[in-house]
């Protein structure tokens, strides 16, 4: 009898040590050492005008990146757009850029590495992209037009965990608008894990395996930048944290743990909150022309107005 249970215990143990490895290689496929493509949109169908060029990360890729002006006399700064992990293509915020000229401020959108026009074997989950950011700083900070206006660094979802840890890293930046971050990748997926039948408390103890894949990956180092560790450094820059209440994508719960985290580190944390799924937090049928979402356009430009 003793023995019987000792291999039923056995058996139940490599179940959960299988599951353990699987499904951190299961997420990391769906990721990790792939190309991603989005459909691509010229700036014209959005109403502004764009200027393509291209720019170099420290680590040696060429980054896709288009600019638009203010259509303002004078210019307030530039907004740094970056996009999600998989969609839309960074030419999908050309609406964004054209509520930034409309209100004083130039934008320039970066393609991130590993995706459409841009160089890179491997997108990195946020955690390689903020390089990405860094490239867009070290353009603007060179250019005789930028280079003593204010920068500031805008993302969505993984781009919002994104700019957070770019901010972190380079005082450069003077704001941050973060719409759907995440706390870091592995958190976000220990949460979401459950959503596919995954018993929670594997999840949970998965945590360790799914850094271990990155970090082979990735390399370790690599695992010191996180959104949650960008937020903590922001000192006196102020922040717009920016989610849904029912996001799917990235739970609401890791807009919490952020904001939680900018009020004890004393961050200026300014927090707008919308009800239901909505992942890009302005409304998906406004997002060709945000101006058109009253309450998501008022909050981007306030926030801006308030400081700068």
């Amino acid at each position: 009898m003793l023995l019987v249970a000792v291999i039923a215990l056995s058996g139940i143990a490599f179940i959960v040590l299988v599951a353990l490895v699987l499904i951190p290689l299961f997420i990391s496929r769906s990721f990790l050492g792939k190309r991603l493509n989005s459909q691509q949109y010229d700036s014209a169908y959005f109403g502004i005008a764009s200027e393509h060029i291209a720019i170099k990360t420290d680590d040696g890729l060429n980054l896709a990146a288009w600019r638009t002006k203010s259509n303002a006399e004078i210019t307030k700064g530039t907004v740094i757009i970056i996009s999600g992990i998989i969609h839309p293509s960074v030419t999908g915020y050309f609406g964004c850029a054209k509520l930034f000229a409309d209100n004083g401020w130039d934008s320039l959108l970066i393609e991130m590495r590993a995706r459409g026009l841009s160089e890179g074997a491997t997108t990195g989950l946020g955690m390689t992209e903020w390089r990405d950011v860094k490239a867009g700083v070290d353009f603007l900070s060179t250019d005789e037009h930028a280079k003593d206006l204010p920068i500031i660094a805008m993302g969505t979802s993984m781009g919002g965990g994104t700019v957070l840890t770019a901010a972190g890293e380079l005082p450069r930046i003077n704001a941050v608008i973060a719409i759907s971050a995440f706390t870091t990748f592995t958190d976000m997926a220990v949460e979401l894990i459950p959503g596919y039948g995954v018993p929670k408390f594997i999840a949970r103890i998965d945590r360790p395996f799914i850094n271990m894949v990155i970090g082979f990956r990735l390399g370790f180092d690599v695992l010191k930048y996180s959104p949650i560790n960008g937020i903590a450094k922001l000192g006196s820059r102020p922040i717009l944290l920016m989610h849904s209440t029912d996001d799917k994508e990235v739970p609401y719960s890791q807009f919490e743990k952020l904001f939680e985290t900018a009020q004890k580190n004393d961050i200026r944390a300014t927090a707008f909150v919308r009800k239901g799924n909505h992942h890009f937090v302005c409304y998906a049928d406004h997002l060709k022309n945000p101006m058109q979402d009253v309450e998501f356009s008022q909050a981007v430009i306030g926030f801006l107005s308030t400081n700068f």
